[in-house]
């Protein structure tokens, strides 16, 4: 079996300082919790934050990481808590700017340490988005961050007697057109 090709996407936001209203409620971020995960995580006091696919599902155990947060920092004069996702396979990376457009982080308030030092907030998880909104909107989507812009397409469907063939012939049209190629052209 070929090894992975994993990769690291650098500087990602993960929050902002404000007031959220996230699924589990209100959440009221602040400078000192963003640089309570960065000193958390320096000193490991949990795991690395692994990434993955959406949020926990009560269905699943055991579900895989598909990178990790790594290299947690705080900028814009202390609003903003960024890290790198570091070990994500890159056939995913190839693809998080449009599947995954978004993310939320998991984290747990008020950890004490096993040496006594407490932290008003450890990064537990990020969880990338795809369908799903984030409770925080104010970061920066994955497009944005990896300069893709979004391209609009335009599909003209034909009414016929088999309308699934003719929106099947519209669709290749219209992937096509996006891709460059006119009437079979390469």
């Amino acid at each position: 079996m070929p090894n992975a090709q994993l990769v690291t996407v650098p500087g990602v936001e993960l929050v902002k300082v404000g007031s959220w209203d996230i699924s589990t409620g209100k959440w009221d971020v602040t400078t000192e919790m963003l640089h309570s995960a960065v000193e958390a995580a320096a000193n490991g006091v949990l795991r690395r934050p692994p990434l993955k696919l959406g949020h926990d599902d009560p269905r699943f155990d055991g579900e895989p990481a598909v990178g990790y947060i790594d290299n947690l920092r705080v900028t814009d004069d202390g609003q903003t808590l960024i890290g790198d996702y570091a070990g994500v396979p890159s056939w995913l990376a190839d693809v998080m700017a449009t599947a995954y457009p978004s993310r939320s982080v998991e984290g747990v308030n008020e950890v004490e340490a096993a040496d006594g030092t407490k932290y008003p907030f450890v990064l537990t998880a990020c969880a990338l988005l795809g369908v799903t909104n984030p409770g925080i909107t104010s970061i920066a989507d994955l497009p944005a961050h990896f300069g893709v812009a979004a391209k609009a397409v335009t599909a003209t469907f034909t009414r016929t007697d088999n309308a699934p063939t003719a929106m099947a012939v519209a669709l290749a049209a219209a992937r096509r057109n996006r891709r460059g190629r006119v009437n079979g052209s390469r």
